[in-house]
């Protein structure tokens, strides 16, 4: 569980209050739609698609590191990218996913992560690729719902 909470959640938390330094704005507003899709999408998963050492009796408590580290830290990454730096949506989605994919298969690769009911590599991408969308599309509904209040190259 230690390996889960430094790769999982400490090491992606530095790494995100590195690069948003000074963008914490992103942190308030993102932060909470990653930790709300990687816990519904892990719910789901692990009664029917993966499970990730170490076992517990809640399999939901040993994925909890990554619901609070890497998934939400990616996510807004992803958006200070796409809203900061001006980078393209659909390229900067398909990479975090992309990313989030191969740290997943190389948990695979090293025993860490088990798939069963048909559930693959492949399916690992949509899982990432479709929450990172819907990121996005969040990013767009705050625009419309919120104009006075634009998040977009805000420094607080």
């Amino acid at each position: 569980m230690l390996i889960n909470v430094v790769v999982g959640m400490l090491i992606p938390l530095l790494i995100g209050a590195w690069v948003l330094r000074g963008h914490y704005r992103f942190f308030v507003i993102y932060f909470p739609l990653g930790v709300a899709l990687s816990s519904s999408i892990n719910s789901v998963g692990f009664n029917f698609f993966w499970n990730i050492l170490p076992n517990t009796r809640n399999q939901g408590f040993a994925a909890l590191p990554m619901d609070l580290g890497i998934y939400p830290v990616t996510g807004c990454i992803m958006m200070y990218m796409i809203l900061v730096r001006h980078t393209r949506p659909w390229p900067s989605i398909v990479i975090s996913a992309l990313l989030l994919t191969l740290i997943e298969w190389t948990g695979k690769l090293l025993g860490h992560v088990i798939y069963f009911n048909g559930w693959n590599i492949f399916w690992t991408f949509w899982s990432y690729f479709l929450p990172l969308m819907l990121a996005y599309g969040y990013s767009k509904l705050l625009k419309i719902a919120l104009p006075e209040h634009s998040h977009q190259g805000s420094k607080t």
